[in-house]
C-alpha cells in the first residue's frame, strides 16, 4: 500500500540496505541483504500492522548486529559505514507510523 508514508520509508530503508552491502562484498554484508528482504516482506504485511511493528524491530536487530559484526571485525567505523544508520532510522520512522495507524483504527473501532 504506498499511499502510506511507512511503506516510503521501509522501502528506503531497503534500497540503502542494498547499496551498502554491494558497496563492500563481505560475509557481513549478507546481513543487509537479508535485512532488505526484511524491509521488503514488511510492506506488503499492511494489513497486519501489529506483526507489521514486530518485523520492524527484527530489521532494527539485524542492523545493530551489523554495526556490532562490524565494530568486531573491523574496530573502527568509516563514512560509508553511516548508511545503515540511516537505515535504522527511517526503519524506526516506519515503526512510529505503523504503530500510530493501529492506534487510529483502534480509536475508530472504538467509537462505532
Amino acid at each position: 500500500m504506498i499511499q502510506r508514508i511507512q511503506t516510503v520509508y521501509l522501502l528506503l530503508a531497503a534500497i540503502l540496505a542494498v547499496v551498502c552491502s554491494c558497496i563492500r562484498l563481505t560475509w557481513l554484508d549478507v546481513l543487509q541483504l537479508l535485512n532488505a528482504a526484511v524491509c521488503l516482506g514488511t510492506i506488503f504485511l499492511y494489513a497486519k500492522r501489529v506483526l507489521q511493528a514486530k518485523i520492524c524491530l527484527v530489521a532494527l536487530l539485524l542492523v545493530f548486529a551489523w554495526y556490532i559484526g562490524l565494530a568486531v571485525i573491523q574496530g573502527y567505523v568509516n563514512t560509508v559505514d553511516c548508511l545503515p544508520m540511516i537505515e535504522a532510522i527511517l526503519i524506526f520512522l516506519a515503526r512510529r507510523g505503523i504503530i500510530h495507524d493501529e492506534k487510529l483504527v483502534r480509536a475508530a473501532d472504538r467509537i462505532r
